[in-house]
């Protein structure tokens, strides 16, 4: 089972009619930092579609639904491995209400406009959902390790037994072996009954002293068989609780080597209780063993992950119990289907791991071998026959310089890729850019390539004017590079492409550079002049990224307020707490923080975020034209609201400035003012503002 972390998706289900209202409530809900991953639903049919695709943590009713009644959408949740909590948001709330859903079992009732009250009612029903997946969590690991311990105890070469006041509560086979009785005949006696004579007072001085200290005490005595034979074993007594009920255990191990026991121990650790195979500590530990040998050999080496599709549904029809011998008659199948020098284990609760390596190996041989078998075996779960199918993500580990985790990521992804698009498939890990782009995408990537290859990148600079007699000299700063046309720009829809290709952070990283730089020498010039940047998501999500930029402006030498870090709207709104964090972070330091391409709905991120600059989207120009001014000036009411300096973008034309300057925003830029330049060097003084 995964335990849900405080930064993970909260799976939504809203139920409402209106998708319109529905939106609406997801974005306030993200906007107050809630991460949620929401669908709507409106009909039974949607809900029982729902359940099956996947586990929900939180349900909202938008009022309730003529054709699906709460009680009703309540019972189908609890087929789910987890309970859902469930909030009533009611158009027309009364305590009479709130009782009467609340009865039902809803976990609260409030009403429509309590949209804030809304946010504490989730965290804090979230926080029980957590509580209930740790529980779970632990009791499973309580009854898998309680039946470790029955194994090892039962298979110990150790003689083991557990004694409260004296008696014996529970002897294992070993034990019974060494002192000769059978279990009816050795259950009613003492431990005494076990000791020489010349070593009672010993044993009774043992069981005192670790009653005393609570810490585990040995001591080499003489037992007695039931022959009356004498031997001498190393006796050894530790507090213990076996059945609910404090005792101690006592082990009575021979005066030889343990070095089989040692390994036997081992050997039962690295077992999955469920399926006999192995478990994923020990599938990890060998699939490191075999990677770093098949490389130094390059003998062919794959790592498959196996999903069992529909497992969800399958365990939410029948049982743990029941898909626990369902996943046991898996694993036997599979072990009859793969050579016997192949690695497998369980490695998650639905999932399998296969490390197969031989030489010539083909990647795609095996799981073709398995989809094909595997669709024509029937399995019987409760008395009912089943046709199982597998999702199966493959990774070749001899050319992939990845530790093991990376390499099970990869595979895991790749499935759940395949589970997305259907199930009943294979499909390899490619790590190249033709797995990554389409092929309009691979085009334009390509152009990107040849350009930065032939060092054909460069910045260019765009003014920016103030409207209200500010004196600063500011620019948005733009990356571009040579397009096949011969004229500097950017690709459509570029930046996309490269946060999928994953080098969005290196060309934020050398925008960056080359504009401290500039900065620097504006600054030995004599000139203070401010720079706007953009960051993209591979910066923003780099753990280090406050630092790194610290780090880049003293290097540079620069002053901090010289430099106004700009985020996209878009990104701020899925990673609001690292945007509030970094604003944080970065006004501490004395760098200031835009919001850029803001939209007319998004007057709660600009409250969220409380940024010192929020530029407007550009087509807020044509909203202005062909709208008037209703939704631009609460844009710029919000921002003023939170000390924050307004910017209009896009200026094209006269007119449009003629209806902006009445309104209170506090700088313009855009190609009216003057198009991007290659240089610092526009002329704020000789304007005609």
């Amino acid at each position: 089972m995964k335990k849900q972390s405080n930064n993970s998706p909260i799976n939504t289900l809203i139920f409402s009619s209106s998708a319109n209202e529905s939106e609406q409530l997801a974005s306030h809900l993200k906007n107050q930092g809630l991460p949620i991953r929401h669908q709507v639903v409106a009909n039974s049919e949607q809900l029982k579609a729902a359940i099956d695709d996947k586990q929900w943590q939180q349900a909202i009713f938008i009022d309730e639904l003529d054709n699906l009644p709460i009680q009703q959408a309540l019972t189908l949740l609890k087929t789910q491995k987890q309970s859902v909590p469930a909030i009533l948001l009611s158009s027309n709330y009364s305590e009479e209400q709130r009782f009467d859903a609340i009865a039902k079992g809803v976990k609260d009732c409030i009403p429509s406009s309590a949209k804030d009250l809304l946010t504490l009612l989730i965290k804090r029903e979230q926080l029980l959902v957590n509580a209930e997946v740790k529980v779970a969590e632990s009791t499973k690991m309580v009854s898998e390790t309680s039946k470790r311990n029955q194994l090892l105890l039962e298979s110990s070469k150790d003689a083991i037994a557990y004694i409260h006041d004296g008696m014996h509560i529970y002897t294992n086979p070993t034990y019974l072996d060494r002192f000769g009785y059978e279990e009816d005949d050795i259950i009613v006696m003492t431990i005494m009954d076990l000791i020489d004579s010349d070593d009672t007072d010993k044993i009774k001085s043992l069981l005192k002293d670790q009653a005393k200290s609570g810490e585990e005490v040995k001591q080499v005595l003489k037992g007695k068989n039931a022959n009356g034979e004498i031997f001498e074993a190393e006796f050894i007594v530790s507090s213990a609780i076996y059945d609910d009920e404090h005792c101690v255990q006592l082990v009575v191990r021979e005066v030889s080597d343990q070095t089989e026991l040692l390994k036997k121990l081992k050997e039962v650790s690295e077992i999955d209780q469920v399926t006999g195979i192995f478990n994923r500590p020990a599938f990890m530990s060998r699939l490191k063993t075999i990677t770093e040998k098949s490389r130094d050999t390059k003998t062919n080496t794959v790592l498959y992950l196996v999903e069992i599709d529909k497992f969800s549904k399958y365990r939410s029809e029948y049982g743990i119990a029941a898909c626990d011998d369902l996943l046991k008659d898996i694993a036997d199948w599979m072990k009859s289907h793969i050579s016997n020098s192949s690695v497998v284990a369980r490695i998650s609760d639905s999932s399998f791991g296969v490390i197969l390596s031989e030489k010539g190996l083909t990647p795609s041989e095996l799981p073709k071998k398995l989809l094909a078998e595997i669709g024509s075996h029937l399995f019987e779960v409760s008395e009912q026959t089943l046709h199982i199918s597998f999702s199966i993500g493959g990774v070749t580990c001899h050319d992939n310089d990845l530790d093991p985790d990376k390499l099970v990521l990869h595979a895991t992804a790749v499935s759940h890729k395949v589970q997305d698009a259907g199930g009943n498939g294979f499909e390899l890990f490619n790590p190249s850019i033709d797995s990554l782009l389409t092929e309009e995408e691979k085009v334009l990537y390509d152009e990107f390539v040849q350009a930065r290859d032939e060092g054909h990148m460069t910045l260019f600079y765009q003014p920016m004017m103030s409207l209200q007699g500010s004196p600063d000299q500011q620019y948005i700063c733009y990356f571009r590079y040579k397009m096949q046309d011969g004229k500097w720009g950017l690709g459509k829809n570029i930046f996309p492409i490269f946060e999928k290709v994953g080098i969005d952070a290196d060309i934020d990283k050398i925008t960056f550079t080359h504009s401290l730089k500039m900065l620097a020498k504006e600054k030995a010039e004599g000139k203070q002049t401010k720079l706007f940047l953009t960051l993209h998501p591979n910066t923003l999500l780099r753990e280090d990224a406050s630092r790194w930029v610290r780090q880049s402006i003293a290097k540079a030498g620069i002053d901090s307020n010289s430099l106004i870090l700009t985020l996209k709207s878009h990104f701020a709104a899925t990673y609001l707490k690292k945007a509030i964090e970094l604003r944080d972070i970065f006004n501490k330091d004395g760098i200031r923080f835009c919001l850029s391409g803001v939209q007319a709905d998004e007057l709660e991120l600009i409250q969220s975020i409380r940024p010192n600059y929020v530029a407007f989207d550009g087509q807020m120009i044509e909203v202005l034209k062909q709208q008037g001014t209703d939704k631009i000036v609460p844009l710029i009411q919000a921002a003023h609201s939170v000390e924050a300096k307004a910017i209009i973008t896009n200026l094209e034309e006269a007119s449009s400035l003629a209806q902006i300057w009445p309104l209170g925003v506090d700088f313009v830029t855009g190609n009216y003012i003057s198009k991007p330049m290659s240089k610092l060097n526009y002329d704020f003084a000789d304007n005609d503002f």
